[in-house]
């Protein structure tokens, strides 16, 4: 069987903002972590800080934040552009509201001031927990490109 040209939709520059948008808070992540390195004297190649204060826990937050993104991102983008093919508003909005997600993660998880909990801007205390509640929209949307992917592949089989 011969391969066949994809014909991409029309609204799928939507999917390749939203690509680009991604690709922009996770180098705004990267940033974040090359501050946090300069002010807590983390120096390379070490991944985090040792011992048990309060700076090394920052660092380590900030530090997290960004790998934890680097664990999902992969996966996300290809979901987003396989999606995309079929639904691109779709697969733009979840990917879109995966990358706010992981905002309010980064900002949370290096947030250390409980009444700022999603908008906290710069190194604070470092609170694990504040990271929640962007993890759960960017662990929803994940999960939503993940079901309308499967939704989708499904029904492509079938039709053929």
């Amino acid at each position: 069987m011969a391969p066949s040209a994809v014909q991409l939709p029309s609204d799928f520059g939507y999917v390749l903002g939203a690509a680009a948008f991604t690709g922009a808070v996770y180098l705004w992540q990267s940033f974040r972590v090359g501050a946090a390195r300069r002010k807590y004297g983390v120096k390379y190649p070490k991944m985090y800080a040792t011992g048990d204060d309060q700076d090394s826990n920052t660092f380590n937050c900030i530090q997290r934040s960004h790998q934890n993104s680097s664990e999902t991102i992969g996966p996300v983008m290809v979901m987003q552009a396989l999606l995309g093919l079929y639904h691109p508003i779709t697969a733009a909005s979840l990917g879109v509201a995966w990358a706010i997600g992981r905002i309010a993660y980064t900002i949370g998880y290096s947030s250390g001031d409980p009444s700022r909990i999603m908008y906290t801007i710069g190194y604070s205390s470092g609170d694990p927990a504040k990271r929640i509640p962007g993890f759960f929209v960017s662990f929803l949307c994940m999960v939503g490109l993940l079901c309308c992917g499967v939704i989708v592949g499904v029904q492509s089989v079938m039709q053929s």
